[in-house]
């Protein structure tokens, strides 16, 4: 049997996080419409990365062959991932247009490497998804032991 009042209370509980991420602490790295009577909250950078990736993959299958290139991959992403850095490890707390920008940067050097990927089988762009997961994940736990 299915827990009806279970899953409406746990819909309620994360209903919030459905388009940001981000807790209460942190509203400020999201933009906040107000949408049919509602506020909204939508992370910043995500706003950016979605249709960065729409954008990427497009540009990858039909654009020019330069803006679907390895170094799209390897160097747009460092944006967003200093952007988070400088506002993880030093006191500031940035601006939601650079975070949208650095996400879009992202979100298109992500879809460049979908279609770079699973289209033409560039395994090149797989290592550069490691030694960037290698260098993110190392930030987070220098951050989360900062935090402890």
């Amino acid at each position: 049997m299915v827990d009806r009042a279970g899953i409406r209370a746990a819909l309620s509980e994360t209903r919030g996080y459905l388009l940001s991420h981000h807790g209460p602490d942190e509203h400020y790295r999201c933009y906040a419409p107000v949408v049919f009577g509602r506020r909204v909250r939508l992370c910043a950078r995500c706003f950016g990365i979605y249709p960065g990736i729409a954008l990427g993959v497009l540009v990858a299958l039909l654009g020019p062959t330069v803006l679907g290139s390895l170094a799209v991959v390897a160097f747009l992403p460092i944006p967003a991932l200093l952007d988070w850095a400088a506002t993880t490890f030093i006191d500031r707390r940035g601006y939601n247009v650079i975070r949208t920008a650095s996400g879009g940067l992202l979100g298109f050097a992500y879809g460049v490497g979908l279609v770079g990927l699973l289209v033409d089988g560039d395994a090149r762009i797989l290592a550069v998804g490691v030694v960037y997961a290698a260098v993110a994940g190392g930030l987070l736990v220098v951050s989360h032991r900062a935090d402890g």
